[in-house]
């Protein structure tokens, strides 16, 4: 009896250690994963290419093959914009197209991206027109490739965001040379549920991409 007296008296100093022990080991692939995070978020930051505060869209920069009943015309706004960087204004885009139809919207400067990109993002207001709408992304070979967001099937402002594929060229052939990613322009392709056109509306606010400095040759030849 005194040997089952002094077991039980060891277990509860034995048991709370183990417990520590077991609480200690499942934080630490938490602790490695945080740490992880902080060091991506030290290597890439976040920059905006467009946000529509001072440049001057026309229906101009509208362009698609003109049919009978295709219309379409963009406009800057100051009304509800999204709720990101302090944003004042944003593209208005109002179309009257049908499923088939492409509309490209050319911005009037040039929208580059000279460090390496990881991802691009858009804020898109929706307004359940399930159209999609992609970029037309040129690489620094001069390829061009279209990145597809998705459609616009939701109500209100939304950030919409593509990581690169290995595909898309960034860094230059010569590392002493530098070249640049450039956002030739912004298309949308309606997907009315019947082939007759209607009236479709989507709002556009920041561009931004996700980067990093590109790797540079420091090494010298002259040994």
């Amino acid at each position: 009896m005194k040997k089952i007296f002094i077991g039980f008296i060891l277990l509860l100093f034995i048991l709370p250690a183990v417990s520590q022990d077991a609480k200690d080991t499942a934080k630490e692939p938490e602790k490695k994963a945080g740490e992880a995070e902080l060091v991506s978020q030290s290597i890439y930051t976040e920059i905006t290419l467009e946000d529509f505060e001072t440049s001057q869209y026309t229906n101009t920069n509208l362009k698609f093959i003109q049919a009978k009943e295709q219309e379409g015309s963009l406009a800057i706004r100051d009304q509800y914009p999204a709720e990101f960087n302090n944003s004042k204004k944003y593209l208005g885009v109002k179309l009257f197209a049908k499923k088939g139809d492409t509309f490209q919207i050319f911005p009037p400067k040039p929208l580059e991206i000279k460090k390496y990109c990881k991802s691009i993002s858009i804020w898109v207001y929706g307004k359940k027109f399930a159209g999609e709408i992609s970029i037309m992304l040129q690489d620094v070979t001069g390829e061009t490739h279209r990145i597809t967001f998705g459609n616009t099937a939701f109500l209100g402002w939304k950030k919409l965001t593509v990581n690169l594929e290995p595909k898309i060229k960034q860094q230059d052939a010569y590392l002493e040379k530098e070249k640049a990613l450039k956002i030739l322009h912004i298309q949308y392709r309606p997907a009315n549920d019947s082939m007759h056109p209607e009236w479709q509306y989507f709002y556009i606010d920041d561009i931004t991409a996700t980067v990093r400095e590109k790797y540079k040759d420091r090494q010298s030849d002259d040994w």
